[in-house]
């Protein structure tokens, strides 16, 4: 499974990197990755048009997207829309931050890591 992830770079700006989770063990279910750590858990309802301008993550936080689409354009220039099934890591808390736009109704899950 490919998540991306969302950081601040040498240069303060925000930019997407792919990242594999990876599988570490076979279950009877299907195959696992590693344990990843979490302190929350919150889920989110947005609706479409809603813009989030430039702004940082507040923290470190896994979004699960479960429904709708939105837009996420870094700080760098690159602009990536997330579907349901996504997954966006979002650890750009310093530098320039990022623009979130709400492209349709939709749900997502937000796990925070600190």
């Amino acid at each position: 499974m490919i998540i991306t992830k969302l950081y601040t770079g040498e240069d303060g700006k925000s930019h997407f990197m792919d990242v594999e989770c990876g599988h570490e063990t076979l279950q009877p279910l299907g195959w696992y990755s590693k344990k990843f750590p979490s302190s929350g858990i919150m889920f989110r309802d947005f609706e479409p048009g809603l813009v989030f301008e430039m702004h940082n993550a507040p923290q470190p936080q896994y979004i699960i997207y479960l429904e709708g689409e939105v837009e996420v354009t870094t700080s760098g220039g690159e602009t990536r829309r997330f579907k349901p099934g996504n997954v966006l890591f979002a650890t750009d808390t310093t530098g320039e931050g990022h623009i979130s736009k709400m492209l349709t109704k939709g749900r997502s899950v937000i796990v925070t890591t600190e």
